[in-house]
Order: C-alpha cells, then structure tokens, then sequence
C-alpha cells in the first residue's frame, strides 16, 4: 500500500517527487516479497508513463503556442492586424480549450487511479494501472 502512496511525494517535490517516491518506495520494499516488487514496478512504470505523456503535452502545446505567436507576429509584421490578431487569439483558444483541460486530466487521473490501487492493494489484490508503459518488467 505505501508503493501506492508514494506519488504523493510529489505534493513535496513537485514533478520529480511523483518519480522519486515510487522509486524508493520499490527500491526499499522490493526484496520483502515478489507482490511488493510487482506492485513496486507497477507504480513506478504508471508514473512514468503519466510524466512522459505529460512531457509529450506540454511540448505540442508550447510548439502551437510558440507558432500561434509567431504568425501572429507576421502577420501584423506583414501589415495584416487582423491576422495577427486572428493567429493571436486561435492560439489562446487552442491553449484554453484543448491543452488546459488534458494536463488537468493529466493531474486528476493519476491520483483517481491511485486510490483504486491503494484500496485493491490494501484488499490484496494485484493492480494494474490502465494507461501504462511498461518500462520495468
């Protein structure tokens, strides 16, 4: 259950707490039984994928953002305001109605699926997390 727990060190060390938690977590906990070094691994690989995926986000959205801004630039540059502004705005938009909302969901899920982990290792259940590379084997 502590390996489930353990993302919550990113509240204490945000971004590399989530990864550093379940790591020492598993490298601490993973030679006392296989299903503590399964659940270990498991937790670990889930983090990783929620941080890739998050990285993945947030590089596409500061290249639209960046692209958004420079065509605004050239456009009112080029001595077109309106597509400057039109450029301008589509990227505020493009911000607030799509990329704001997945790194939201990015934040929200794992915890979401964090709690189903804890309440099914705490039953002595084996948990998957859906959603999951698996890095660690």
């Amino acid at each position: 259950m502590v390996t489930h727990l353990s993302p919550l060190a990113d509240l204490l060390l945000p971004t590399l707490g989530g990864l550093l938690g379940p790591l020492l977590a598993w490298l601490i906990y993973r030679d006392r039984s296989r299903s503590l070094d399964l659940q270990g691994k498991e937790v670990l690989n889930f983090r990783l994928s929620m941080w890739l995926y998050g990285l993945v986000v947030g590089a596409v959205a500061f290249i639209a953002f960046s692209l958004g801004l420079l065509g605004g630039a050239v456009g009112a540059a080029a001595g077109s305001p309106d597509l400057g502004a039109f450029a301008f705005l589509g990227t505020f938009a493009s911000f607030f109605l799509f990329f704001l909302p997945i790194l939201v969901v990015l934040g929200i899920v794992p915890f979401i699926f964090m709690i189903v982990g804890v309440i099914r290792a705490s039953s002595g259940q084996h948990y998957r997390y859906p959603l999951t590379i698996r890095f660690l084997r």
